[in-house]
């Protein structure tokens, strides 16, 4: 069997499976509409050229395409809003398949099916940018590990797998075929895959790793110019996703066509990364969109990335000028989460988003929008770690006082295992945030809330031992009991582990609030911002000091009650935290109560934490009575 009637029968059966599968599909996805939309509109010039059939097999398949594209429309979902768009894409899909009929101008076809691709964006909400700066260095580790054997290690179509493969892979040198796809149809082909082909579904990769990859084949055509151009600057991000190179040209000339080059090479020119506030700007009319179509879930989800990558980082800084404006859009963005949650009424939702856009803008004024002042630096740094390292503090320097009172030096270094040891994970966590991994706002809260709500287990255990020792019974026959037999090797691995989780879960969080607020200064802010940070170090350092000194001229007794009421304060305010944690990642359902807020005790107005605190203090006041009863 030939090559030529392997192609043939491929198309035949391509054709088939299209066929039955635009039967059976009851639901057309507006996505996979647009991904077969710029398929055809890029392949038709392969098929016709003049009114003359160039290939065959191109022009069956350029057929089965129309009839499936307008087969797909009459199925899409259509609302209010929705209706106008379906009907001009089914008007377009019918002049379409007349077009493709009688062999008609390439330029035709191309302008059309431009058109449909517009009107699918427009009606039917498709997000065709990336929400997250892609990543081009992973994009290469992911093109060599699941592409380059089809496609080519350089991309040119020639895989050690692409031998026999009917049709063959993307040679995605190919400048004709550049000149007319778009970032977003190739998106499109890496999610969606292409029925028929080897082409596969990656949609188990996630959104940042498609759209990398995407960024990377679709620049790999053209060579990066020199240096970016004017034109570039009236070129965004939808613009750079949605148009082709050859449109671009239309419109801006050969100078927009390099600009888009550029532009495909340095992503990051675009995005977003260093106003966070912006992020957030973006994400509401999404959410909008997505309650709209009563896509409740993606709403709530989008607003809780509207909050957590995007105004969470910025608070601190925030806090720094204007605390009360602050407290307002954080609560605003807590309601809008409720609203949504609640399925209130659509109109009462857009009411809630104009509020919150008008907050966020007024304090991106005050931000200056991507610059601090060096005071503004200053205190940020300052507040960020005095707030994130005094818990951290307290909870390791009343160990080692513990450590130190009872005659047990030797085994501060457990104590030293945990706190080093979560500042060497810190460092490994800040270089993997810089150059590997991309830390999501909800993951990053999924880890703070577990860890300060494991802390705050380990530390109700902790303090209901200690003050089981303030009895004179008990602490006499602790220490007459052999205290190097009471801390044995688990437990002193126990103390290890704790001092690391509490000082790994501040660390953490500093970590991704100081890279937020170095991005949004100048070399005098980041020079302040430097003069915070160790200001804040020295303050801590002295209340470490303070709290060793004091402690040892305590007598044991008292020793144990202030030590074992000060884990029972951390554990309510861990257990605080950790809950509040996991409401903003989207865990936990946030069931608001009109109730005091104070940060630094981890009080928020929210029913669930309260509950678990309230319990906590109960634990507390039930020993304490008994203690009391006793004696």
């Amino acid at each position: 069997m030939n090559t030529t009637t392997i192609r043939l029968v491929a198309k035949l059966f391509f054709s088939v499976f299209l066929s039955i599968l635009f039967a059976v599909k009851a639901v057309a996805s507006p996505q996979q509409l647009l991904q077969l939309v710029d398929y055809l509109g890029v392949d038709y010039e392969g098929a016709v050229a003049q009114g003359k059939i160039l290939n065959p097999e191109e022009y069956t398949e350029m057929l089965d395409f129309s009839a499936g594209i307008l087969a797909q429309i009459q199925t899409l979902p259509s609302n209010e809003n929705q209706a106008n768009y379906k009907q001009r894409l089914l008007d377009d899909a019918n002049k379409l398949i007349i077009l493709v009929k009688n062999k008609g101008d390439v330029q035709e076809v191309r302008q059309l099916t431009t058109r449909m691709r517009n009107n699918l964006v427009a009606g039917f909400n498709i997000q065709v940018v990336p929400t997250k700066l892609p990543d081009l260095k992973k994009a290469q580790t992911l093109y060599a590990n699941n592409c380059a054997s089809c496609h080519g290690v350089k991309g040119y179509g020639d895989g050690i797998a692409a031998k026999n493969l009917v049709p063959e892979p993307t040679n995605f040198h190919d400048k004709a075929r550049y000149q007319q796809r778009t970032l977003f149809s190739l998106y499109s082909t890496i999610t969606e895959g292409v029925a028929g082909t080897a082409m596969p579904s990656f949609k188990h990769f996630n959104e940042q790793e498609r759209w990398s990859l995407a960024f990377m084949v679709g620049a790999m055509a053209i060579e990066k110019p020199a240096a970016l151009n004017k034109e570039a600057t009236k070129i965004d991000f939808a613009l750079l996703t949605n148009l082709t190179p050859a449109e671009v040209k239309d419109i801006y000339g050969e100078q927009g066509v390099l600009a888009m080059a550029w532009l495909r090479h340095n992503p990051q020119v675009l995005f977003n990364t260093t106003n966070p506030l912006q992020f957030t700007l973006q994400q509401l009319p999404k959410i909008i969109q997505r309650y709209q179509q009563k896509n409740y879930d993606k709403a709530y989800s989008l607003a809780v990335e509207a909050y957590l990558e995007g105004f969470e980082l910025t608070e601190n800084n925030l806090q720094s000028i204007d605390s009360q404006l602050t407290r307002k859009i954080e609560s605003e963005m807590t309601q809008l989460r409720t609203m949504i949650r609640q399925q209130q009424p659509l109109e009462a939702l857009k009411i809630q988003v104009k509020l919150i856009e008008g907050d966020i803008n007024y304090a991106m004024s005050l931000l200056k929008s991507t610059s601090l002042s060096p005071e503004a630096s200053f205190l940020s740094a300052l507040f960020i770690l005095l707030r994130e390292g005094l818990e951290a503090l307290l909870l390791v320097a009343a160990i080692a006082a513990f450590l130190i009172k009872t005659n047990r030096r030797d085994a501060l270094r457990y104590v030293h295992f945990g706190w080093l040891g979560a500042l060497a994970l810190g460092g490994v966590t800040w270089w993997a945030s810089q150059s590997i991994i991309n830390i999501s706002g909800a993951s990053r809260e999924v880890t703070e809330g577990i860890a300060a709500l494991t802390a705050a287990v380990v530390l109700l255990y902790v303090g209901i031992w200690m003050h089981n020792k303030t009895s004179a019974a008990n602490w006499h026959k602790f220490i007459a009991g052999n205290v190097k037999s009471a801390l044995t090797k688990g437990t002193l691995w126990g103390i290890s582990a704790l001092s690391f989780i509490a000082v790994y879960r501040e660390v953490f969080e500093t970590i991704l609030f100081y890279q937020a607020l170095w991005a949004q200064t100048n070399a005098a802010g980041q020079n302040m911002a430097l003069v915070g940070i160790l200001v804040a170090s020295v303050c801590l350092v002295i209340l470490a000091w303070a709290i060793l000194r004091y402690s040892k001229v305590l007598p044991l007794r008292q020793f144990f009650a202030i030590s074992g009421a000060l884990m029972f304060i951390l554990a309510i305010i861990f257990a605080g935290k950790g809950i509040a944690a996991l409401i903003e990642a989207g865990w936990l359902a946030n069931y608001t109560v009109d109730f005091y807020r104070i940060d630094l005790l981890g009080i928020y107005p929210n029913a669930i934490g309260l509950a678990v605190q309230f319990s906590l203090v109960v634990i507390a006041l039930t020993l304490l009575f008994r203690t009391t009863r006793n004696r």
